[in-house]
């Protein structure tokens, strides 16, 4: 479970700590650095699977190093700390990123376990390495603390925890829907390169939630164990008055529909605010434990009703052992959220709300009440 995150210089979040609980929200004016929490972590997920710093890739693209370091100041380095828990183990990994060097840094319970940067002198292969596989100019050189073998595959599994926790990820943007009614099909979980062989730039994402979703529904129908949460999908997707209904197209493609009482309804000819919550929910809740599910803007095109049966979707998906932070500028789910503190579905210590506000150009987060109904108006 994500507990904290540390940014320095990374867009116009000059210095910031946030804790996160299992239910979190980030709200603000516009342009105050919301988005951009969520991008620090999508840019780390893209970075780590391509096995170096990415800026531009199937997530999101932030253009060259100048316009993502804070204030265009090119002397700056950005650095995020991700913070994370196991059942045993608490995990930090430390990326510094400068304009032409990359250092790294993995804690175990506050010790430091590894670190690699590429200005340390020779050229060392990166045999063992579970992140950055090149990152920035050259390999560089780093060291394993580890004194012993035992020590040494303690850290690595560790390593793997958290890079499969990042892989595990989900990153999804207020206008990620349906927007294509074929996509290809793909055997097995579908890969971000399996299907950039396939499509374009600009549907890749889109091409590779579908085959996501279509991947996820198949595994829980193979596998008797997993039947109970197809149900429980339908069942939440029911309270939007839908369901979904993935199905092989002749050919290598694979189409995504939905379906409003016994009326079939093309995707692609539903509206945004459905389709968009489509995905979200599925995912969210046929994704395993210990997921962490980011979201823009949850409410857009959404009917103030809706906005409040998505948030207690998302407040019962939290319930499930995963952890969701969006970002919103909706009282109604900031109320809706409240309500689902008071009625005892999610406890006080579940929900962490912070609203951002932009002063000469650098951002602060005020964590505030959910159960302060007169704070929250006040809000907006």
């Amino acid at each position: 479970m994500l507990k904290k995150i540390h940014l320095e210089n990374f867009k116009a979040l000059k210095n910031i700590d946030l804790e996160f609980a299992k239910f979190n929200v980030l709200t603000g004016l516009n342009s105050t650095g919301k988005t951009s929490v969520l991008q620090s972590m999508a840019f780390l997920k893209q970075s780590i699977s391509r096995k170096e710093i990415m800026y531009n890739d199937y997530l999101l693209r932030l253009g060259e190093y100048r316009e993502a370091v804070h204030k265009h100041d090119m002397s700056l380095p950005i650095r995020i700390k991700v913070s994370l828990s196991n059942s045993s183990e608490d995990l930090d990994y430390d990326v510094t990123a400068a304009a032409k060097a990359t250092r790294e840094e993995f804690f175990i319970n506050g010790e430091s376990a590894w670190h690699w940067d590429t200005q340390a002198p020779g050229v060392v292969e990166p045999w063992d390495r579970v992140f950055l596989g090149q990152a920035a100019s050259g390999y560089g050189g780093g060291v394993f603390a580890a004194t012993t073998e035992m020590e040494f595959k303690v850290t690595t599994v560790l390593q793997k925890f958290m890079a499969d926790w990042f892989e595990n990820m989900l990153y999804l943007s207020s206008n990620r829907g349906f927007t294509k009614y074929s996509y290809p099909l793909l055997a097995g979980k579908p890969s971000i390169e399996d299907v950039s062989k396939r499509a374009g730039d600009m549907s890749l994402l889109e091409e590779w939630l579908a085959n996501l979703i279509l991947f996820r529904i198949n595994e829980a129908k193979r596998y008797p164990d997993a039947k109970k949460q197809l149900d429980v999908m339908s069942e939440r997707l029911s309270r939007l008055g839908v369901d979904a209904s993935p199905y092989v197209l002749g050919g290598p493609s694979v189409v995504i529909d939905l379906t409003e009482g016994d009326m079939w309804v093309s995707a692609v000819n539903s509206g945004y605010g459905i389709n968009q919550s489509v995905s979200s929910i599925i995912l969210g809740t046929l994704f395993p434990s210990q997921t962490l599910i980011t979201i823009e803007e949850p409410e857009m095109h959404l009917h103030p009703r809706m906005q409040k049966a998505v948030t207690g979707i998302f407040g019962d998906i939290c319930n499930e052992g995963k952890q969701v932070i969006i970002t919103s500028h909706s009282v109604h789910m900031l109320q809706s959220l409240r309500e689902l503190v008071e009625n005892g579905t999610l406890a006080p210590e579940d929900v962490k709300v912070y609203n951002f506000e932009k002063l000469e150009r650098e951002t602060k987060a005020n964590n505030i009440d959910i159960t302060d109904e007169k704070l929250l108006n006040s809000l907006f």
